[in-house]
């Protein structure tokens, strides 16, 4: 359309840069996490801090993947559409980002328990 790659754009480039830094940081945090269980430290917070990141990153690159792609994006035959749904998925499963900013914020943070 321009005559060069897409990704030469900056409005397609930042955004898909930006999910592979938020990639990045989930995988920095799981490693964390699991290099806590191995020593037979605690590892909760880490855990958790690392499922609620990934499962954000998950959803912030498939939502910058669908809005590179527009509305083929949600074209069945196209994978955009199923990574999409799929992502959501992780954001509630198995334990929803709400219980897990529930438990960082009373036992990491030492916030009064919420109800």
């Amino acid at each position: 359309m321009f005559n060069r790659s897409i990704g030469q754009n900056q409005g397609i480039s930042f955004p898909i840069a930006r999910a592979h830094v938020n990639v990045e940081a989930a995988d920095l945090m799981r490693f964390k996490a699991a290099a806590l269980f191995d020593a037979g430290k605690v590892c909760r917070a880490e855990v958790n801090m690392a499922k609620l990141l990934a499962a954000d990153a998950s959803w912030g690159a498939a939502n910058t993947a669908l809005q590179t792609h527009g509305g083929f994006g949600f074209a069945e035959d196209c994978d955009v559409e199923r990574k999409f749904r799929e992502t959501r998925l992780y954001q509630v499963a198995p334990i929803s980002t709400n219980l897990i900013l529930s438990f960082v914020a009373e036992h990491v943070l030492g916030l009064p328990r919420t109800y």
